[in-house]
This record gives structure tokens, sequence and C-alpha cells, in this order.
């Protein structure tokens, strides 16, 4: 007797955890339907305004399909386990026990959400090329790999899934509807409402071999159609490679050329006195007139970073045991305490490292930012550790990170201003420096011009005054020079 309760509680356990997993799935796959409808409404917004997506909108895009990946990959884990119900065509002798048809019809009623939402998805974003693009890119930041939106569309739209459904359909209809098994558990009826209400359902209604051969003309000429597409985003693709490249070797080779040392390397004055300033997500921002590149770039700076702070302040944040951080444990130890995007990826470096320059500025947040926020974009600047140096410089791209742009996708509540050049989306240093001038989000809190200290109370002044045109700041410049 014991042990025959033993056996009924264990059941009931798992049932209940199988219902709450199978309505937590639903739920979650229902909901996303108004998240596909809010990503494809901001991505239109944005193109009828011709701007770039803001930093806070990719940042939301990009969350939102992790999770919806990880959702999926619950959805598949939670039916496929059901595939071997209908691997074999469904016979007139086919028989089932009760509870592998409360299996199958839970399993049913979540693979037909899912094929209901990438569906509901498909129509929503693939005639978008932007959006297409966004979803495909990989990004590390997010642990995505490369096409897998297309490919999530392309498991749909795959002719076995099509005939598995169909079968799972078959055996629904007869043992469920047919023969009223089941009628009388209220978890089946709910699954059964979610299955006959589903667009899938009803399209794939007619079990006849005239509906499964329409089927599969459907699907053929769907995936033709997402053939098409791939194609026409991989010249744009190709074009954009022949552009990136290009540049890539343009910077690389106009990069090694130096004519000396900056006035502030390795000086132990100046090291000494911006560690001591320095606070977690500080920008910093520097000049080197004597490298070729420095010509090249638009404005004053020609480099910005962030300074994301040292053990005991990762400590005091709460994240120094995040995952996150503990993969970068090895440079903070170091004193790797700056994140920057140079040519070969992003990295983090040491002040030391970084003291190669004539000119040198930190900003600091004007009203600063809570433990909480600080922390998030902390995490939020580690998680570009790695990338490729984005010689497309395009704001929106993913896996490929310019220095400005480190920044746009990190204080991503910050409004930053861009510049399109090419067809795309650009923002230089000068564009994140802004963020500093008078009346601005960010303050400068500590300035070098030609290696002298600025002092601070005219360094605001001389702040804003380097960002003017050149014939408006040569006096003030001067003027520090002359100090």
């Amino acid at each position: 007797m014991k042990i025959q309760l033993l056996i009924l509680s264990i059941l009931f356990v798992f049932s209940s955890s199988l219902f709450a997993d199978h309505d937590g799935l639903i739920d979650q796959l229902v909901a996303s339907k108004s998240t596909i409808d809010r990503h494809a409404e901001m991505v239109s917004e944005s193109i009828k305004q011709n701007r770039p997506l803001t930093g806070a909108e990719l940042e939301d895009i990009n969350e939102a399909t992790k999770q919806r990946l990880i959702l999926r990959n619950e959805a598949y884990d939670f039916f496929t386990k059901s595939y071997y119900l209908v691997k074999n065509k469904i016979n007139k002798d086919y028989t089932i026990e009760d509870s592998e048809l409360k299996e199958m019809i839970l399993a049913l009623s979540v693979a037909v959400t899912l094929y209901d939402t990438t569906l509901y998805a498909f129509y929503k974003f693939h005639d978008s090329p932007k959006l297409r693009r966004l979803l495909n890119e990989k990004d590390s930041a997010y642990r995505r790999e490369g096409n897998t939106f297309e490919k999530s569309i392309q498991g749909i739209f795959s002719f076995k899934n099509s005939v598995y459904l169909q079968r799972a359909f078959k055996i629904h209809q007869r043992f469920y509807i047919e023969e009223g098994r089941l009628n009388d558990e209220d978890s089946v009826a709910k699954a059964n409402g979610i299955i006959e209400a589903s667009y899938i359902y009803n399209k794939l209604e007619t079990r006849n071999s005239k509906g499964i051969v329409q089927d599969f003309f459907l699907i053929m000429a769907t995936r033709i159609k997402i053939d098409i597409q791939s194609q026409s985003d991989f010249f744009n693709h190709l074009a954009n490679s022949v552009l990136y490249n290009g540049s890539r070797l343009f910077g690389n080779i106009v990069g090694r050329i130096q004519k000396r040392r900056g006035i502030l390397y390795k000086d132990p004055k100046f090291l000494s006195r911006v560690t001591n300033k320095l606070k977690s997500m500080d920008i910093l921002l520097e000049k080197t007139p004597f490298r070729l590149t420095d010509n090249f770039i638009p404005g004053f700076w020609g480099h910005a970073a962030i300074y994301i702070g040292s053990q005991e302040e990762l400590e005091e944040l709460g994240i120094w045991d995040h995952e996150l951080v503990q993969q970068y444990t090895k440079e903070i130890s170091k004193g790797r305490l700056i994140v920057e995007a140079l040519r070969d990826k992003v990295q983090m470096n040491s002040l030391e490292h970084f003291s190669d320059i004539d000119d040198f500025a930190v900003l600091r947040m004007r009203v600063e930012f809570t433990n909480e926020e600080k922390a998030e974009h902390i995490l939020r600047a580690l998680s570009h550790v790695g990338k490729k140096y984005d010689f497309s410089f395009d704001v929106e791209t993913g896996d490929t990170i310019v220095c400005s742009e480190l920044h746009y996708r990190t204080f991503i509540n910050i409004h930053f201003n861009t510049t399109t050049y090419l067809g795309r989306s650009t923002i230089s240093v000068d564009q994140v420096a802004e963020q500093g001038k008078t009346g601005m989000p960010f303050e400068p809190v500590m300035m070098y011009l030609n290696g002298k200290e600025v002092d601070e109370e005219t360094m605001q002044q001389t702040f804003d005054a380097v960002l003017e045109p050149l014939q408006n700041r040569l006096p003030m410049v001067e003027k520090v020079e002359a100090a």
C-alpha cells in the first residue's frame, strides 16, 4: 500500500510539473507575439525617421531574441520527446495508451503554438531586410550564432515536420475527438482548445494525400522565397564585406605608422594622478596626433574607452562572482581595467598601455549611476570583449564594433548623435565626447592637453572648446598650451 501511494505521489508530482511546464511554455510563446509586434513597429519607425536603432532598442531586440531562442529550445525539448508516437504511419490498427495520448496532445499543443508564433514572426520580420540582418547576425554578447532566425524558419517550413504534424493531428482526431478518450481531463481539454484554435491545425485540417501534396508545394514555395531573400542578403553581405575588408586593409597599414611615443607615455605622475581619480564606468578619451590614423579621424578626439573598475569596486557592486566577470579575473588581476576596441579586437588593457597619448580626458556621469545601474553597464561593456573591430563603422552591427560603437552599445539610455555615411549610421569619437559638454549627461573630471593638465576651473570651458570647429578651438587650446 505504501509503495502504491509512493508511486502515485511520484506520478502526481511529475504530472504537475509537466502541466506547469506546458502552461508556462504556452503562455510565454503566446506573449512573444506582442514582443514581435513591438519590435516590428520599432524597426519600422526607425526606417521612417531615417535613423539607426538606438542602443536601448538594439538591446531590447537582441535580449528578446536571446530569450526567444531559449524558449524555442525548451519547446523543442518538450514535444520532441513524443516523436516516437508519430515516426511511423498511423494505420487502421494503430493503438495508443491513454498516458501516451495525453502526452501527445500536450506536446502537440506546444508544437502548434511554436509553429504559429514562428510563422507570425516570419510574416512580421521576413520582408524587412533590416530586421532579417539583425536577427540573423551572429552576436557573441547574446551567445547567438549566425543565421539562427533563418534556421528557425526553415525548420518550420520542413516537409518532415508537416508529415509529423499531420500524423499527430490524425491521432488527436481519431482517439480524442471521435472516441472521446480523456474528455474528462481538464488539462487535456485545455490543450485541445489550444490545438483547435491554432492556425496550423485549421490549415492542415484536410488529412488526405491531396492535402499533403498541397502542403508540399506550399512549403517548397515558401522555402524558395526564403532562399531568394537569403541570396539577396548574401549579396548585400558580400558588398559590405568588400568595403569592410578594404577599410581593414587600409586601417592596418596606416595604423602601424607612428612618428614617436606620446608625451604622457608611462609618465609616473600622470599614471598616479589618473589611477587615484578614476571610478568605474568613467569614459576615457585620448588624442594621438603622432599617429597617421589620427589624420583620418573626424573631429578632435581620436579614441574612447571605458574604465570598468578594480576588483574592490566590482566586489562592492556585488558582481565579482558573476560568470562574465569571472572570465576576466586574470586580466583584472594584472590591472587591465580598461575596455577598448582596437584594430584587432575589443580587449582589456592597463592604463599604462593606454597612456601612449598627448591629450586625455575623463568623463563621468553628472548624476551618478546607482550601484545596480553601474553593475548593468559594466556587464554590458564586458559582454563585447573579444568582438572584432568594425571596419564598416556601422552602429547596428552585432559581432563587430569600434571604440565609439562600444559606448553606443554600453550606455544604451544615452541619446548619441550619429552620421549617415555610405548608407550606414556611424558614430565618431567626438559624438561620444559631446556627452561631456555643458548641460549634457556627462562632465569632464580630468583633462590633459599636449601633456599638460587643465585646471579644474577652466576644464569644462576648455573641453567644450576642443569640440568646436578648428578655427574656433585654436585660441583656447593655444592658451592652455602656453600656461
